[in-house]
C-alpha cells in the first residue's frame, strides 16, 4: 500500500509498504482523510522524542471499514461504515484511569501511523474509540474530532462556565477550535492575541476581540484589563508552546482565575511564577494533554450535529502524493488545518 514516511526532520517520502497484518478483533480502515496535526508538522521540521524514524505519522483520520477479522467487537459497526478512529484509548483498569483521568492512561492502546491508504484498528481501539459518522455531509468535518476532543478536555478541566471571559493565546488551528468551543458552552466575551494578521482576523470573524501583541508598543495585560474592566480573563488558554506566552497569561488573568497550558512546551522549558499569584491571588494554574473516549464521542456528535461551526478552519487540502507540500504549507503559517484526502472513494 502507500503510505508517507517519515524519514527525519525535512524528510517525508511517499512509498510502498506492506498492508497491516490484522488479529482477531482488529479492524482494516481504509482511510479517507487525515488531518495534520501541530505535532505532526513539529515532528516534520525538528523531530519529536515519541516518533522514531523510519515511521508513518497521522492520526486524525476518518474512513470506511474495509475488514473485521474474525469475532466483531461491536455490534454497532460493520464492513463498509464510515467511521472516525480516536488514535488511542485507555485501559481502564491503571491507577489513572481508576481515578477518572483515562487521558493520562498509563496502558493506552494506539492505532497505527494513518497517512497510509490502509491502517490497523486495533480490538481495543475498535472497541472503545472507533464511532460511526452518519452522514456523508460531515465527513471531512469528522477528521477535527480528535482535536476538538482536546479541547473539550481543557474547557472541562478549567471549568469554563457561563458568561465567563476568556483569553486565548495564539489562532492556529487549536486555538480557533477552543474559540469555537468556548462560545459554543456560553462565554459572553473571547480574546485573542496572535501575530499572524491571517489567523488574527480569523479569530476577529468568528467575533473575538483580537489583538497582535508583537505590535509596537502592545501590552497584552493592559490590553486584556481594558477589555475587562480592570478585572483580567476568568481562563487563559495557552495555545502556543512558548515560555513567553505561559509568562504573558499570567499579566491577565484574573484573581482566582485559571491559566491553562495547553501547548506544548520544549523540552527543558522551565517557568518562573511570582508565588504571591497563587496564594494571594489564588490563580489556577493547570494543563490539559490529550482527551477521553467519551470526549472525542462528545467532539464527534458536536462536528456532525452542526452545534460547533468550525469548517472554515479546514482551509487546504492535499492528496497523499502530495503530503511534503501539505507539510510545507501548514509549516509556512499560511494555513490552519490540512486534510491529505488518501482514498478519495472510501
Amino acid at each position: 500500500m502507500k503510505a508517507v514516511v517519515y524519514h527525519g526532520p525535512g524528510d517525508l517520502r511517499v512509498e510502498n509498504v506492506d498492508s497491516p497484518v490484522l488479529k482477531d478483533g482488529d479492524a482494516l480502515l481504509e482511510v479517507s482523510y487525515c488531518g495534520l496535526c501541530g505535532t505532526d508538522v513539529k515532528t516534520y521540521r525538528r523531530g519529536h522524542h515519541m516518533f522514531t524514524p523510519p515511521c508513518i505519522l497521522g492520526h486524525e483520520v476518518v474512513g470506511r471499514i474495509a475488514e473485521i477479522k474474525g469475532k466483531p467487537q461491536r455490534s454497532d459497526i460493520a464492513v463498509g461504515d464510515k467511521v472516525a478512529v480516536a488514535p488511542y484509548v485507555p485501559c481502564y483498569g491503571c491507577a489513572y484511569c481508576r481515578k477518572g483521568r483515562e487521558e493520562l492512561c498509563v496502558n493506552k492502546g494506539w492505532i497505527e501511523g494513518a497517512f497510509a491508504e490502509h491502517v490497523r484498528i486495533p480490538a481495543e481501539v475498535m472497541s472503545k474509540g472507533t464511532f460511526r459518522v452518519p452522514s456523508d455531509e460531515h465527513f471531512k468535518l469528522a477528521c477535527l474530532s480528535e482535536p476538538l476532543a482536546c479541547c473539550v478536555n481543557a474547557v472541562f478541566d478549567s471549568h469554563v462556565g457561563l458568561a465567563d471571559t476568556v483569553m486565548i493565546i495564539g489562532a492556529g488551528p487549536m486555538g480557533l477550535l477552543m474559540l469555537e468551543l468556548c462560545r459554543t458552552v456560553g462565554v459572553s466575551k473571547i480574546l485573542v492575541s496572535e501575530p499572524n494578521e491571517f489567523r488574527r482576523s480569523t479569530a476577529a470573524a468568528s467575533g473575538a476581540s483580537v489583538l497582535n501583541h508583537r505590535d509596537e508598543g502592545a501590552d497584552v495585560s493592559a490590553w486584556v484589563k481594558d477589555e475587562t474592566d480592570g478585572v483580567g480573563a476568568d481562563v487563559v488558554f495557552v495555545c502556543v508552546g512558548t515560555v513567553e506566552a505561559v509568562n504573558s497569561a499570567f499579566g491577565c488573568v484574573r484573581k482566582g482565575g485559571v491559566v491553562n497550558i495547553f501547548g506544548g512546551l520544549p523540552g527543558g522549558s522551565s517557568l518562573t511564577i511570582d508565588p504571591h499569584i497563587l496564594h494571594y491571588d489564588e490563580v489556577i494554574v493547570t494543563g490539559s494533554f490529550g482527551f477521553t473516549p467519551l470526549q472525542f464521542h462528545t467532539a464527534l456528535t458536536m462536528l456532525i450535529g452542526g452545534t460547533i461551526d468550525v469548517g472554515n478552519i479546514i482551509t487546504h487540502e492535499f492528496g497523499i502524493d502530495q503530503a511534503k507540500e501539505a507539510f510545507d504549507m501548514a509549516s509556512s503559517g499560511e494555513a490552519l488545518k490540512i486534510l491529505l484526502e488518501v482514498n478519495s472513494n472510501a
